[in-house]
């Protein structure tokens, strides 16, 4: 009885070693995934180079200087929709601006020292389109963190919306 009670803890400790092994590939599998996610979330941001801001430091901005130009990178049907917009902002979707940017370089150039915030719905189009803005005059350029979706969270307000 002695010897094949050694015998099944063995077998016991051999499975054991397996499933461990297989649940530590599991794990280190998640991890990476999680990690893999949370560097291409931030690629956008290291990319672009401009500064991040949060909804109620945007906000701030917006009621200490009404020149802060607000550009929404956003489909014009995105702007106008449920969604909504921020008051005042104008609708230069991205797709629009990668293709006129040479056309309108030479208008750009006024609003070189002009506060711009860059908004998209959760920040990801306009990290790249402020990149673009920055690259092409335009000195104060920074990013609404989390974009439309976090300044509605924080309790901002909207216009046009459904």
């Amino acid at each position: 009885p002695c010897l094949r009670q050694t015998h099944r803890n063995r077998d016991l400790s051999a499975m054991d070693l397996q499933n461990f092994q297989f649940d530590q590939r599991m794990i280190t599998s998640m991890l990476l995934v999680v990690l893999a996610y949370f560097i291409g979330r931030r690629i956008p941001r290291w990319i672009s180079g401009v500064p991040y801001v949060k909804p109620d430091q945007a906000r701030a901005q917006l009621d200490a200087n009404p020149h802060v130009l607000v550009v929404d990178v956003r489909a014009p049907s995105q702007f106008s929709g449920s969604d909504g917009h921020i008051k005042d902002a104008l609708n230069l979707p991205l797709i629009d601006l990668m293709g006129r940017i040479r056309h309108i370089k030479q208008d750009l150039a006024q609003y070189a020292e002009t506060p711009v915030l860059v908004v998209c719905k959760s920040d990801q189009l306009s990290a790249r389109a402020a990149r673009i803005l920055r690259k092409n005059g335009l000195n104060k350029v920074s990013v609404l963190d989390g974009g439309l979706k976090a300044w509605k969270k924080a309790g901002q307000p909207v216009v046009n919306a459904a």
